[in-house]
Order: C-alpha cells, then sequence, then structure tokens
C-alpha cells in the first residue's frame, strides 16, 4: 500500500488526541503523513509535544451560525485544495457537515465519522431538524459514513438520512489498555465515586449531584469526586459558580481539567456517568481497563460496554434515586465482589474494544478505499 496524507479534521483539538492519538501514531509509524485539523487548543500543542502537523481552523462550536458556518465550509475547501491529502477523516457535527461538502468540492475522497448522533438531535426541535436536512445533504459526499453503536444506523437508516450500504459501525474509538492497566494501590479509608465527564446537564451532573445528597444524607462515609472542564456559558454547561455551590455545600469534590486521567481513575473505586447519550463512552472504556466497576445509564453508548451486575450496574435515565441505589448496592459489596467485577470489565474491554482492534479497522479500510 502506497504511504498516504491523512487529515483528521475535528471541533476540538484535544478530542483529536484524547480519543484518536493511538489511531494516528500507529498510521505515522505504518508510514503515512497524519495531519491534524481543529481549532487552536491551550491543553495541547500537537507539533510541539507529538511531532505532528496541525492547521488551524475557526470554528464555532455550538449553535448555528450561517455566515459562521459557510466561512468554515470555505476554510476547509480552500486547505483541502491546497494540502491535497489522499483521504479525510471527519468527526462531530459541523466538520462532519461542511467538511463532507468541501472534500467533494475539492475532489477529495472522505469519510464521516458520527461519534454520536447526540441527545438534542435524537429528542427534537429546530436544531435538530435543521442538522438532518443538513446530514441528508451533505453525507451523500462522503464515500462511507462510519457510527459508533447500533441504535444510531438504525435511525439514520429510518429518518433517511443514510443509505444502510453506506453505514459502517466502528466499535467505540479504543482503549490503550496498556496506559490504562489496572494499578495496584492501598485501599481508600472511604470509597471514592469518580464521575469524568465536561460539565453539561446532559452529561447526567444533575443527577449525580443529587445521588451523591441522597448517600451523604444517609451517612455514608464516602467521597465523590468530579473530573472534567466546565461547560461555560453554555445553556446546558455547569459555570464555575454552580460547580462552587456543589462544593461549598460539601457534595462533591471538583478535580478540574487534567491530563492524567488515568491517576485519577486509579484512586478511585467506582466510575459513574448518569449520561442521557453517548456515541460509546470513553471514559467508561478507560476505567473497565483499569479493572473500576462502572455504574452508567441504560442508554446508547453506556449499555454496550456494562454487564449488568457482571462489571457493574446499569440505571434508568434521569433518575438519580435508581442512580443512589446502585451506588448503595455498591457500596454493600465485599472487596472480593467488587474486584470480580473489576476483573470481569477489563476482560470485556480486551474482547472487544482494545485500541489495537480499532487501529486494525483503520488499516484496512484505508487499504479498500485506495484499492
Amino acid at each position: 500500500m502506497k504511504k498516504l496524507k491523512i487529515f483528521f479534521t475535528a471541533n476540538v483539538l484535544w478530542d483529536i488526541y484524547i480519543f484518536r492519538y493511538g489511531v494516528i501514531k500507529a498510521l505515522i509509524d505504518d508510514g503515512h503523513e497524519v495531519v491534524a485539523i481543529a481549532p487552536k487548543d491551550s491543553r495541547i500543542d500537537f507539533p510541539k509535544e507529538l511531532g505532528i502537523k496541525h492547521i488551524s481552523i475557526e470554528l464555532s462550536l455550538r449553535g448555528i451560525n450561517p455566515i459562521k458556518d459557510f466561512q468554515l465550509f470555505l476554510q476547509l475547501k480552500k486547505i483541502y485544495r491546497e494540502e491535497k491529502p489522499d483521504i479525510i477523516f471527519h468527526y462531530t457535527i459541523k466538520p462532519n457537515i461542511y467538511g463532507s461538502l468541501a472534500a467533494k468540492c475539492a475532489n477529495i475522497p472522505s469519510v464521516a465519522v458520527l461519534t454520536g448522533l447526540g441527545y438534542s438531535f435524537v429528542e427534537g426541535g429546530i436544531i435538530s431538524k435543521v442538522a438532518k436536512v443538513l446530514y441528508k445533504i451533505s453525507l451523500k459526499s462522503s464515500k462511507e459514513v462510519w457510527v459508533l453503536n447500533e441504535d444510531d444506523k438504525k435511525r439514520l437508516i429510518e429518518e433517511n438520512i443514510v443509505s444502510e450500504k453506506k453505514i459502517f459501525i466502528l466499535p467505540g474509538e479504543g482503549v490503550d489498555t496498556k496506559k490504562f492497566k489496572p494499578i495496584l494501590r492501598e485501599q481508600n479509608k472511604e470509597l471514592v465515586f469518580l464521575m469524568v465527564a465536561r460539565a453539561f446537564y446532559d452529561k447526567g451532573v444533575r443527577e449525580y449531584v443529587e445521588a451523591a445528597r441522597i448517600i451523604k444524607d444517609k451517612n455514608y462515609k464516602v467521597k465523590f469526586w468530579f473530573l472534567g472542564a466546565l461547560g461555560g456559558n453554555a445553556t446546558n454547561g455547569i459555570d464555575d459558580s454552580k460547580m462552587s455551590e456543589y462544593e461549598k455545600e460539601g457534595i462533591l469534590e471538583y478535580l478540574g481539567h487534567r491530563k492524567d486521567v488515568e491517576n485519577v481513575i486509579s484512586l478511585s473505586d467506582c466510575v459513574v456517568l448518569p449520561s442521557y447519550r453517548e456515541g460509546i463512552s470513553k471514559v467508561l472504556m478507560e476505567a473497565a481497563s483499569m479493572e473500576k466497576p462502572i455504574i452508567a445509564t441504560n442508554v446508547t453508548g453506556c449499555k454496550e460496554i456494562i454487564e449488568n451486575n457482571k462489571n457493574g450496574y446499569l440505571v434508568n435515565v434521569k433518575d438519580s434515586v435508581d442512580l443512589s441505589e446502585k451506588i448503595e448496592k455498591f457500596i454493600g459489596l465485599s472487596n472480593e465482589e467488587r474486584e470480580r467485577m473489576g476483573k470481569n470489565g477489563r476482560k470485556k474491554i480486551l474482547d472487544e474494544f482494545d485500541e489495537k482492534i480499532i487501529v486494525d479497522i483503520y488499516r484496512r479500510k484505508l487499504w479498500n478505499l485506495h484499492l
């Protein structure tokens, strides 16, 4: 196979690093040239820290602004025509829509990777309706459309957005099981529950806080940690003042944003994610890979990772009482039962979600697309 120039285009540079660095590194090791296309991000410097070329773009993360969105299309079309990559992988909604159209105009094959249709997309509303129309138009330009779960595939077909023959299910984005491995440590004096997510309400922050409050009111000696970037001014986000309220109330401890998520996971006893919907949850896979029992909602993107009562517990969506009951159930387990849950989780990740599996899929797909 000839060596290719491959673009990874997304709305957040940090996400390219977090979710796809293992794949990118493997492709570079194979001799390909890989370039990241995304807005600048203070959290990561691709050329300096990773030795990977980064081309910065301007992109409005939320909402629909026809002028700014058209400017994004023009930016990408110009970059693609000048750089002439062999293939482009697009991630997240705006790159998938405007990037796919730009790639078509530049006569470059592209793959749209829908890492999750999102709660707002599924639940409806004006933005959802507009997104569906734009997807239907733009995804015709992609060689293939990848989704991370069967539910998203079914919805795209049912709503006549993409033809079934064009859709491929990528089983998650993989976990580096060498990096996210069990770490022996002293047992915590108090059980530590950890939630890792962006601080948005549709990630289940409200339910996590309410469940923690219920558990605390029962005088259990446990801790609740939250790790992840704040939601800022977004309508669905948790800002600094709200997070400070939770801390002052003694409900949870906010750990901020950190790069060493594996170290924080290692210090916890159980990872919790009451999300309303995921593509496929990276943090649940990472936690399970580290032999941590997991508790999450019985929704798309979480239920694929949890085998109920075997490597964790599934809970009802938007149900803080059910969540508190599962947390209480976990508190009542013996150390041996928790350890068994953790080992079951690691086995599932090794069998189904190891990063090596995902890397092999990218390699095979690149071969097929360039025969």
